[in-house]
This record gives C-alpha cells, sequence and structure tokens, in this order.
C-alpha cells in the first residue's frame, strides 16, 4: 500500500530529496526502465479533461493545447533544482534529435521540443509508442518526474486511423498494471465518477484504489448546487480512494499566456469564493498544494519501493551472468572453434565411455528422471509388426524406456532373448519328428536314423532361432541407439549435436552392418552339429540308462509269475519286445535334439551377445571417436563459430548487465 504523505517534513528543498529524485531519473536515463518497472506518477485521463492544465500547473511550463498537438505519444519530464536553467531532450532511436537537444543553457520552450518531437514520432501514425523525455533543471524547479499519457479517447474523427482508440488505450494499461506507478487519475468535476473512464480502467488492475489518486478540475464549471456533492467527493465520502483526492483549478484557453504566478493567485481566489472550499484541506487544493502532496508522495513511494527494486536489480543481474556464462567463450576464428571442438569429444569420450561399463552420473541420471518407467513395462510386437501386449509372445521385446541405466537395461534385453531362445515350445513333438525323418529318410535300414536326417531336422530348429535372434538383435541396438543419441544430446554443447549424432549415424550403421555379418557367420557355424561340451554326452547317458531300467522293469513285470518267484529258465523275448525298432530310434532321436539343442543354444546366446553386441557396439566405442577426430574444419567452424545474431545476443546481456549495475551502483 502506498501511504499518503500527510505526516512528512521531507522538503522539495532537502537534498536528501533532491538526491533521491536524481538517482531514479539517472538510473531510468541509464535504461533500466525498459528492464524494470521504477516508481513514478503517470497523469491519465480523458481527452481535454485537462491533463495538460494539471501538467503545467505542476511544472510551471506551457504544453501545446490545440487538437492537432494533443498528447500523441508519451512524455515524461523530469524536473530538478540547480543555480542554472538547464534543458535536454531524448527519444530512443532518434539520434538526431537527441543530439539537437542535448543537455544546454536555453529558455524553456517546452512547446517547440513537443512540435518537433511529433513532426519525427507521429509522421506516419496517428499515436506513437515511444517516450519523449524532457529533463529540466533551475533554480525555481521543485524535483518532480511525472509523465503525462495519451488521453483517451472512445470514437475518432473523419480522417483519423480507428485503430488509435485501442492503441492509446495499450499504451496507457501498460503504466496502469505496473504496480510501482502512482495513478494520477484526472477527473473533470462537470463529469459523474460513475462516468470517468480512467476511474475504471485503474480499478481493474488497482482494485484497493491504493495507488489511484483522482485530481478534480474544473471545479468552476459547476453549477453552485452541486457545489456540496463536489466536496463531499473531495472529502472522500462518495467513492473512497485510500489516497484520497487533489482539486485543482485550470487555466482555460483564453488564459494559456498568462504568467504562472498571476494563475495561481486566481485559483486561490476562486478556492475562497464559496464558505465550502473550506472544509477541503489546504494540503489538497491548489496547484502549489497538489505539487507538493505528489512530490512527497514520490519520495514516500520511491523509499519504501527501493529494496524491492534492489532486489529485483540483483535477481536480473544473476539471470544475466548465468545466460552469459552458459553460452561459453565467444569462439572467433577457426583455431578456437578447433580447440573447442576437441575439448568437447574429449569430454564426450570420457563420460560416454564410463556409462557404457556402467558408472553413471547423477546429474544425467537426474536429468532423465521423465524417461523411467516400470522395469516390467514390455510390449512385444507380433508378426504383423503390432503390439500384442503378451509378455510371453516369441516376438521381439520393445523395451518402452528407461535411457539412463544401459547396462542394466542391457541385462535385461539379453535375459529376455535367452529366455525366448531356451523355451519348450520350440521342441519338437514324436510325431513331428517321425514326419520328419519320413522326409529326409535315405536308404538307412530300418530302425536306423541317419546323421543327415538329424542335421536337417536340427536345420529346420536352427532356422527359427535365427529370426528370433535377428529380431532382438535390432532390438537391442535401437536400443543403443536412443541411449547413446540422448546421451550425446544431454552431455555435448548443443552447437556440435547435430554433427555428433550424425557422425554416431555413420558409426551405427557400419556397426551393425558388421553385426549381420557376424550372424551370419554364427549361424553358419551352427549348421553343422558339433559339441565337445561334456553336458551333452552326460544328458544323453543318464536319459538312456533311465530308459533302460524302465525297460527292463518293464520286461520283469511282464513275464514275473502271479507267484512272484523268479523262473529258473531263461526269459523268452518276443519280436516286439526289440528295442532298436523304428519307434525307439526316433525317441532316441528326440533325445539327442533335446540335448543338443540345449548345448547350442546356450551357445548362440553367449556367442551372440558377446560377439555382436558387446564387441560391435560397446568395444569399438573408440572408433566412433576416431571418426569425430577427422570431422572437416570447416563442418566445426559452421557449428562453433559465433554466429552475428549469437554475438549480438552476447553483447546485449552484457550491455543489459552492465546498466543493472550501474543501476544497483547508484542507488
Amino acid at each position: 500500500m502506498i501511504s499518503g504523505p500527510n505526516d512528512m517534513t521531507i522538503s522539495f528543498e532537502n537534498a536528501q530529496y533532491q538526491n533521491l529524485i536524481d538517482k531514479i531519473n539517472k538510473i531510468r536515463s541509464y535504461g533500466l526502465s525498459k528492464m524494470i518497472t521504477i516508481p513514478q506518477i503517470a497523469i491519465l485521463g480523458d481527452q481535454s479533461s485537462g491533463k495538460s492544465s494539471v501538467l503545467e500547473a505542476i511544472t510551471k511550463l506551457t504544453f501545446p493545447r490545440n487538437i492537432e498537438t494533443c498528447t500523441r505519444f508519451a512524455t515524461q519530464v523530469n524536473m530538478r533544482r540547480s543555480e542554472r536553467v538547464e534543458l535536454s531532450a531524448h527519444i530512443d532511436g532518434e539520434d538526431d534529435f537527441n543530439t539537437l537537444y542535448t543537455s544546454q543553457l536555453a529558455t524553456l520552450d517546452i512547446e517547440k521540443i513537443i512540435n518537433k518531437a511529433s513532426s519525427i514520432l507521429c509522421s506516419s501514425v496517428e499515436i506513437s509508442e515511444k517516450v519523449l523525455e524532457i529533463t529540466i533543471s533551475g533554480p525555481t524547479l521543485s524535483p518532480l518526474t511525472i509523465i503525462d499519457l495519451p488521453g483517451y479517447i472512445n470514437t475518432t474523427i473523419d480522417g483519423q486511423d480507428r485503430s488509435i482508440v485501442q492503441t492509446i488505450r495499450e499504451i496507457n494499461t501498460r503504466y496502469i498494471k505496473d504496480s510501482r506507478t502512482i495513478i494520477l487519475a484526472v477527473v473533470p468535476a462537470n463529469v459523474d465518477l460513475n462516468n470517468i473512464f480512467v476511474l475504471g480502467e485503474a480499478e481493474r488492475y488497482d482494485k484497493s484504489n491504493e495507488r489511484t489518486i483522482p485530481i478534480v478540475t474544473k471545479p468552476d464549471t459547476i453549477e453552485q448546487d452541486l457545489l456540496p456533492s463536489l466536496v463531499n467527493t473531495l472529502l472522500n465520502r462518495r467513492k473512497y480512494m485510500k489516497l484520497g483526492y487533489l482539486v485543482m483549478k485550470n487555466s482555460s484557453y483564453k488564459d494559456i499566456a498568462m504568467p504562472w504566478d498571476d494563475a495561481r493567485q486566481r485559483e486561490a481566489d476562486f478556492f475562497t469564493s464559496s464558505p465550502l472550499w473550506n472544509q477541503v484541506p489546504a494540503s489538497r487544493k491548489g496547484r502549489v498544494s497538489v505539487k507538493r502532496f505528489l512530490g512527497e508522495l514520490l519520495y514516500t513511494h520511491i523509499k519504501k519501493e527501493l529494496p524491492f527494486l534492489k532486489k529485483e536489480i540483483l535477481a536480473l543481474i544473476s539471470e544475466c551472468e548465468k545466460d552469459i556464462t552458459s553460452m561459453g567463450p565467444p569462439v572467433s576464428d577457426v583455431s578456437k572453434a578447433k580447440i573447442k571442438y576437441l575439448d568437447c569429444i574429449m569430454k564426450l569420450k570420457s563420460s560416454l565411455t564410463a556409462l557404457l561399463d556402467g558408472h553413471y552420473s547423477f546429474e544425467y541420471i537426474n536429468q532423465h528422471k521423465s524417461d523411467v518407467v516400470n522395469e516390467d513395462s514390455v510390449a512385444t510386437v507380433n508378426d504383423e509388426g503390432k503390439n500384442s501386449g503378451d509378455g510371453d509372445s516369441d516376438d521381439p521385446l520393445i523395451l518402452k524406456g528407461d535411457h539412463r541405466f544401459i547396462r542394466s537395461t542391457l541385462q535385461r534385453l539379453y535375459d529376455r532373448y535367452n529366455q525366448v531362445m531356451n523355451r519348450d515350445k520350440f521342441m519338437l513333438s514324436k510325431d513331428k519328428i517321425s514326419e520328419l525323418v519320413l522326409r529326409y529318410k535315405g536308404n538307412e535300414l530300418p530302425g536306423f536314423v541317419s546323421f543327415a536326417t538329424f542335421t536337417q531336422i536340427y536345420i529346420e530348429t536352427l532356422a527359427s532361432w535365427r529370426g528370433i535372434t535377428k529380431a532382438h538383435v535390432s532390438n537391442i541396438q535401437l536400443y543403443l541407439y536412443e541411449a547413446i543419441t540422448s546421451f550425446i544430446a544431454f552431455a555435448v554443447d548443443p552447437l556440435l549435436k547435430d554433427t555428433l549424432v550424425l557422425e554416431f549415424d555413420k558409426f551405427y550403421s557400419s556397426q551393425t552392418a558388421k553385426i549381420d555379418d557376424a550372424l551370419g557367420n554364427i549361424f553358419a557355424d551352427e549348421d553343422i552339429p558339433f559339441t565337445m561340451n561334456k553336458y551333452y554326452y552326460d544328458n544323453i547317458l543318464n536319459s538312456r540308462k533311465a530308459k533302460v531300467e524302465q525297460q527292463i522293469q518293464g520286461l520283469f513285470n511282464k513275464y514275473r509269475p502271479a507267484t512272484n518267484v523268479i523262473p529258473a529258465a531263461p526269459l523268452k523275448l518276443q519280436a516286439s519286445d526289440v528295442n532298436y525298432n523304428e519307434q525307439l530310434a526316433i525317441e532316441d532321436l528326440q533325445e539327442e535334439l533335446q540335448s543338443y539343442c540345449k548345448v547350442a543354444r546356450k551357445r548362440i546366446v553367449d556367442v551372440v551377445l558377446l560377439q555382436t553386441i558387446e564387441r560391435y557396439m560397446i568395444k569399438q566405442i573408440n572408433l566412433y571417436f576416431d571418426m569425430l577426430v577427422v570431422v572437416d574444419d570447416s563442418v566445426i567452424s559452421s557449428r562453433l563459430l559465433e554466429s552475428p545474431t549469437t554475438t549480438a545476443r552476447r553483447q546485449e546481456l552484457q550491455e543489459r548487465a552492465t546498466v543493472l549495475r550501474k543501476s544497483l551502483l547508484e542507488l
């Protein structure tokens, strides 16, 4: 809340007052107001509501009054007390104008300056969004800064751009909504409060009326019988305003040339014309009192806002420094670009190698929290390539996610491949084996199965493993591609990301081609069944031993007499009891296939993972960095040499930081 200045003893002549106002004007001249809001007073009101008269009465200056040169842009008037009369004017981006009106000894011909500014700013537009800043000094001036804004209009006359109604409102709203702006709302006495547009606009952004102070103009234009109602308004009895009301008698058009002291005396005489005016405190009526009230109000407001202003400046300095640091040192030539590039890839090599070895950066882990999914969140694809949602499907696994923990994710993918390869559903039934034996049978005698038949049957199973392996290896490769490129994007300068990912694409294509060749060789080696694995022989011997024992027990039970006495005569076997018939040969073949496939599957899984993924995608990652080292200098330069846009942005941030630091030192 902005407190009123009723209890203040500070005066315009006080050096402390002058110093504070000077500081605010100085930081404004640095350009701080473009970055942060600064405590200020702005005059707002309808066109022809008496704004210019108020400004003249407060500043003792003469402003244009005719309709053609009424306020068409914001005008900021800075007044300060000094021993000599000086005048300067400034408009951002208008160097010729600024040179013409640099600080100089001069008569205070404000009208000439405003007309010149209008010819520049409004040569092609009705209303300009630029600000004319006028600074005047003199022995009779009291320190004060006030901003005059274009008056509100509701319609246009013939020939005017209809958009100016909205343009004026947008310009004024920027000031009204600023919490550091005191709104001096010009309210003509002959217009009811309910119809004052500026009060409604102010209330939209200052709902508690804490920083809005109405100044009533043209009090001499109302009928005498309406004066009590006006006085009640000024006494804050009709519409309560926390800062109260002010009142001033304007000079009419015919009194424009009247000296300021004469106009002040005429105003003083008016306020003695009726006893009702005695009810209004002297500190709130008349140009002298109004000026003092506003000056003290602005001083109080500035003192209150200073700690917050400093805090915001410090925050903006920190933000600028952070942005400048994030840009890194400027890269101005090819040699510096090359040095920066090599430094970047060496750091990437170190961090990526660590990642592939399972040494994770907490910064990277935290950066990618959004990528984390439940470890069991998996889906599969069917033959048509659609999600089946069946975790037990034989189709390749699609992992939905975690790019942070590469080794643990790879292990889950490896385990999944191993599980799918070792499922019993790929073992053939006896009927299927019988069918295949018949298909591949050569000149074998009854009861015999040749090694060639065994090989042919095994090759059919091997073909299904080849498809499974290819699908899973492709999925693992895809995961690694996404995880590594994601890490590259995280770890390197954004300017280099595209180049490094492009080179990784080349590495990836080369290595996947090598993996395809290696897979071909692995399965070509498996075309001929071969093993020296003791597990295979033990499995066959144990299986056959169990079968023989089972057959002997069956024969014993078949020929044993009911008396349980073992006959002395030898047992006579029938032809149907011979072990080496066709059915037993098929059972033997099934055992051999089952035992061999267990060994072969385990061997294939290990060899595939070690000699394809681990060899070509993990252990040979150095090849990728070898490729990066020989990237053409022109490519590096095109990425790292600072562009004009970046240079301009860097300079803008540095200039912004300079303004902020200068302003902070000033305060």
